[in-house]
């Protein structure tokens, strides 16, 4: 397993126990819009990559025929194994693989969709690649990511990889429609709209040094001036931020 493979790994096993109630990973905005792009049918199968401990994979296992979790991370996987019992759904079943490669047919899936995932890849152009081959034709692709204004890419990059050893970088809008595009999916639709964070909050369910934390996380100079793409501000004395996040649709030709 390479190194990054290995950060990914430690990364998200410290928030296995606690992601489901992360704002991130279950804001109701970002789910519903998901569903509403890619209008989930008891005729679809789903193919959920990198879903953590399950929270997009159970929305779409509501209406789906059936669903399918893949995710690097065991104790991710064991969690959503613990959701789907207490929850009595027997239309899912999950997998412990790296991404990279996906262990599937083409033309498998009806819906392939991933959140929260890209800008912790080494190569997300190979995993959108392989998402749209195990896709069927006429089935749909779907992201869900941090997009960022390709003029502010650099600073908003640096902060999270100070706040998250896993992380790599954020796309911009268009660079996921473009590969998109390059892949001759068609009907590409895209919303952008912003998922607000405390800080405090934030950094506490990161690995981040303490001692790492005033030196080398600038929000607080930039309140109120949006250099970095983050339009922090001061709320009772928390500092407050706003991740632009990006979904992205597109429909696999015929």
């Amino acid at each position: 397993m390479d190194s990054h493979n290995e950060d990914v790994i430690s990364e998200f096993t410290k928030q296995a126990s606690t992601s489901h109630n992360i704002f991130s990973h279950s804001n109701d905005y970002s789910l519903n819009l998901m569903i509403r792009f890619s209008e989930p049918t008891p005729y679809d199968t789903v193919l959920d990559v990198t879903c953590g401990n399950g929270t997009v994979a159970f929305e779409y296992a509501k209406l789906a025929k059936h669903v399918t979790g893949i995710d690097i991370t065991p104790s991710m996987i064991e969690r959503a194994r613990i959701i789907q019992n207490e929850r009595h759904l027997d239309n899912m079943d999950w997998k412990i693989r790296d991404i990279s490669t996906l262990p599937f047919k083409d033309n498998f899936f009806s819906i392939v969709v991933t959140r929260g995932s890209l800008h912790h890849l080494i190569d997300s152009n190979k995993v959108i690649e392989e998402m749209y081959r195990v896709c069927q034709p006429g089935g749909k692709i779907l992201v869900t990511d941090i997009t960022v204004d390709e003029n502010k890419q650099y600073d908003f990059n640096s902060i999270d990889k100070v706040k998250v050893f896993s992380y790599t970088k954020a796309l911009t809008l268009e660079d996921i429609r473009e590969k998109k595009k390059s892949l001759w999916a068609i009907n590409i639709r895209s919303e952008q709209f912003d998922s607000k964070r405390n800080l405090k909050m934030s950094l506490s369910s990161s690995n981040i040094k303490p001692e790492r934390l005033n030196k080398n996380i600038p929000l607080k100079p930039d309140l109120d001036i949006n250099n970095i793409g983050r339009k922090s501000q001061a709320v009772d004395d928390h500092v407050h931020h706003h991740l632009p996040i990006s979904t992205v649709m597109g429909i696999k030709e015929k």
